[in-house]
């Protein structure tokens, strides 16, 4: 009899398959099913399930949350707070270098293209009172007792030597580096040399010939006149350019040095406007998002940032005024007055070769008059008619002929003397300016009887007013220059002044700037941190 179960599963066989048999490894979920016996090399091929990549969620989740802390309170207060440091030292930046060009413009014009500029026509003048003296002593001839003696004479050449020389080594140490001014330089020093050697000459053969007053030997004439013509188409002209190039260097300074602090201070302004535009914009925040009215520190620090900007504008406007005074007052003034002064020793020499040479004494009377008007300018045709224009410009001061349109080809008072040395007058100088022309008005006083004398034949009454006029102590031309170095003393002084005070008025940010920046962003820091500190 079969048995009732025969033929059929067990129950629940058809659910459950059958294990693995004993001992052997279970499968794998998701993979294959381990075979007992297999070894670990084929175990390890075997391809496996890929990983979780474990980095991706926690990057994205920091990503998220530093989205949503850009969003809170504390995040935007620090980045206004970041932004308004950021002004300050852009405020601080740009006052540091525009006060920075404005001292070194200060010192440009002050210890280095100004006295520049003064020396090289220093050397002009002393190069012209060597040639005048020579012309003096060859003059005196045998009487060496004439005017203030031949001796005195003598002792004015090797001063004016000396200064030539000085004024040449100051010349050369401040065109150091400059290849043209040293040429000239050198060039100048060279025919320094040359001069003297034959000015040299030009008195030993006047010696040993014995000649009277006014009667220059022959041979010591044209060696005079080599050594006159070597000064005036070489050595002169060459001075005369080297303060010319110095001038137009100062003036070249000056403009680019008051253009780059203009542009600065624009750039301060709008810095600074921009930093207490961020300042307002982060106590506005604060007021809005923590309720409070008012937030001393950040008031403190606009406050601060508003005078730092103004006191920064204020100081480079008032030191550019100083600046521009000191070159244009004193500097420019002083270098015309000097000009003024080498000219006219020129002049002296003019009446002196005059009387020395009466072949060429033509030729240096119109060269006296030109080298006139280039002092003191007039319309006129001939030496008379100056005379009596100088005289009646004289008599008219303080109101200088000028175009008053009944002549239209009168350009007015013109020279070194004229209209532009009454324009540079500072309060209280126009009596120096009276006293300068009234001496040159006497100078050309005394040219005249000069002249007179040698056409009526008088050259012994020539020679006296001549040595008269240039007499080293109570001289015509003494007096001019007495004159002259006082108001020019003047100028220099107002351009020692003018630069002095730009100094003075810069000095004190050399510290000021610093504390002030470092003042506001602790102001900031104050500002800011109680209320950084209530997120804590």
């Amino acid at each position: 009899m079969t048995s009732p179960t025969s033929g059929r599963a067990p129950h629940g066989a058809g659910t459950r398959p059958p294990g693995p048999p004993h001992g052997a490894l279970p499968a794998v979920p998701g993979g294959d099913r381990a075979e007992p016996g297999a070894p670990e090399s084929a175990r390890a091929d075997r391809p496996r399930a890929p990983r979780r990549e474990r980095g991706a969620p926690g990057a994205r989740e920091r990503a998220s949350g530093l989205r949503l802390w850009a969003g809170t309170t504390p995040a935007r207060v620090w980045l206004l707070s970041s932004v308004c440091v950021l002004a300050v030292l852009g405020l601080f930046g740009s006052a540091a270098a525009t006060l920075g060009q404005a001292r070194e413009s200060l010192h440009v014009l002050g210890d280095d293209a100004g006295p520049q500029a003064m020396a090289t026509t220093d050397l002009y003048l002393a190069l012209a009172e060597m040639d005048a003296r020579v012309a003096d002593v060859l003059l005196m001839g045998t009487d060496h007792d004439l005017g203030s003696g031949r001796e005195d004479a003598l002792e004015g050449y090797e001063a004016s030597r000396e200064r030539a020389n000085a004024a040449l080594l100051q010349a050369a140490s401040l065109a150091e580096g400059d290849g043209v001014k040293e040429r000239n330089v050198e060039a100048v020093l060279d025919g320094m040399g040359a001069y003297e050697q034959l000015a040299g000459q030009a008195r030993l053969l006047n010696d040993e010939a014995q000649a009277p007053p006014g009667r220059v030997d022959g041979t010591a004439l044209e060696t005079y006149d080599e050594a006159t013509r070597l000064m005036h188409t070489e050595l002169l002209p060459k001075a005369f350019n080297l303060g010319l190039d110095s001038s137009a260097i100062v003036r070249a300074n000056h403009e680019e040095g008051q253009s780059s602090v203009a542009f600065g201070m624009l750039w301060v302004g709008a810095v600074g406007a921009v930093t207490v535009a961020v300042l307002l914009g982060l106590q506005l925040y604060l007021r809005v998002r923590f309720r409070r009215r008012f937030n001393a520190p950040l008031l403190a620090a606009t406050a601060v940032a508003v005078l730092l900007t103004g006191g920064v504008v204020l100081t480079l406007t008032t030191s550019g005024g100083h600046q521009r005074d000191a070159k244009e007052e004193g500097l420019d003034a002083a270098t015309a007055l000097s000009r003024a002064g080498a000219i006219a020793t020129d002049m002296q020499a003019d009446q002196s070769r005059y009387l020395l040479d009466p072949d060429m004494a033509d030729n240096y009377q119109q060269v006296y008059l030109e080298r006139a008007q280039q002092v003191l300018y007039r319309p006129a045709g001939n030496l008379e008619a100056y005379y009596e224009a100088v005289d009646d410009a004289v008599a008219a001061y303080p109101e200088l002929p000028g175009p008053d349109g009944s002549d239209p080809e009168d350009p007015g008072t013109l020279g070194y003397l004229g209209q532009r040395a009454q324009d540079a007058l500072l309060p209280g100088q126009e009596e120096a300016l009276a006293e300068v022309l009234e001496s040159y008005n006497a100078l050309q006083a005394e040219d005249r009887a000069l002249r007179s004398a040698a056409e009526e034949g008088d050259l012994a009454g020539a020679v006296d007013v001549r040595m008269g006029v240039a007499h080293s102590e109570d001289g015509a031309f003494h007096a001019y220059e007495d004159a002259l170095a006082e108001l020019t003393d003047l100028h220099e002084g107002a351009f020692a002044e003018g630069i002095e005070r730009g100094d003075a008025v810069l000095a004190p940010w050399t510290w000021l700037l610093h504390a002030a920046t470092a003042l506001l962003l602790v102001l900031i820091v104050l500002g800011v941190r109680p209320r950084l500190a209530e997120y804590r």
